[in-house]
């Protein structure tokens, strides 16, 4: 006799495969959690949160895998190598928090061929460091925040450098200044200009020290000559102007009185002036 084995309900069926479907992923994801693998929410030092896929240690701590970041770019990492691959094509190697942020020192070569070795702290240029920039210049010395703030040196690619102070990545305080014709300056810069005190040292030979004021020479100062002359009093806008003394090398007396543009302005007795034979302003800078 033939027997006929009476069919689930198609809903009792539905059900059946759901549960089974639902002990593989459970198996599955317990197979995973058991391996030590997670995706966490990371909240770092710099007070910004990230996500985390990957393995971590019996402390439940990242060891490697990928950091998916608030603007969703992503990252490589293993913390025991020190290593992250950033998805912009970025790489560093040093000093991590346990959150995978930059923290200490270490290296990081950027996506446009820049390259800095230094300090971090909560993932941020800090301290001291080398910046070597893909166009050949090269900076040496304090940040703060990832802007040049304190002292260092900085190399241009020309071979121009500078040494001294710095502010919101600018030459500030007081500093020193050459280029490789010989020209010199030494003295005070306010947010990348001279504006101060300073000595300023020409290729030709010539020198100037006295006041500064944007980038000019401007108020109080002497200017010498290569061939030993030289002007002590005012300056306007890099021009002798005002009151001073012009003394030339010999054979002729010093003169005091009053300048304009670089020439003498001879006072008669009716009070007219007149041009008189005067000195030059000195190169431009």
């Amino acid at each position: 006799m033939i027997r006929y084995r009476k069919k689930l309900p198609f809903k009792v069926r539905l059900l059946i495969v759901f549960a089974i479907a639902a002990a593989a992923v459970f198996a599955a994801i317990t197979a995973v959690y058991l391996a030590g693998y997670r995706y966490i929410t990371c909240h770092r030092l710099n007070g910004t949160d990230v996500k985390f896929v990957g393995k971590v240690d019996k402390e439940g701590k990242p060891l490697s895998g990928m950091i998916i970041y608030p603007d969703m770019s992503r990252a490589k990492v293993s913390y025991p190598d020190g290593k992250i691959e950033y998805s912009s094509g970025a790489s560093y190697t040093g000093g991590l928090s346990v959150t995978y942020e930059r923290n200490g020192e270490g290296t990081m070569t950027f996506a446009n061929g820049d390259r800095y070795t230094g300090h971090f702290t909560a993932d941020v240029i800090d301290g001291k460091g080398r910046y070597e920039y893909a166009s050949g210049d090269v900076y040496e010395g304090d940040f703060v925040m990832g802007v040049k703030e304190g002292t260092g040196k900085y190399v241009y690619a020309d071979g121009e450098t500078y040494e001294g102070g710095f502010s919101a990545d600018m030459r500030n305080g007081t500093g020193r200044m050459t280029k490789p014709d010989g020209t010199e300056y030494e003295g005070d810069y306010v947010f990348g200009i001279k504006n101060g005190k300073g000595i300023y040292r020409f290729a030709n030979g010539d020198v100037y020290e006295g006041d500064f004021s944007l980038d000019m020479r401007h108020g109080q100062g002497k200017y010498t000559w290569a061939n030993g002359e030289s002007y002590e009093g005012e300056f306007s806008e890099n021009n002798i102007n005002g009151y001073g003394t012009y003394t030339w090398v010999e054979g002729r007396a010093s003169y005091t009185g009053y300048f304009e543009n670089g020439t003498i302005v001879l006072v008669s007795p009716d009070g007219s002036t007149g041009e008189g034979s005067g000195s030059g302003d000195g190169p431009a800078e």
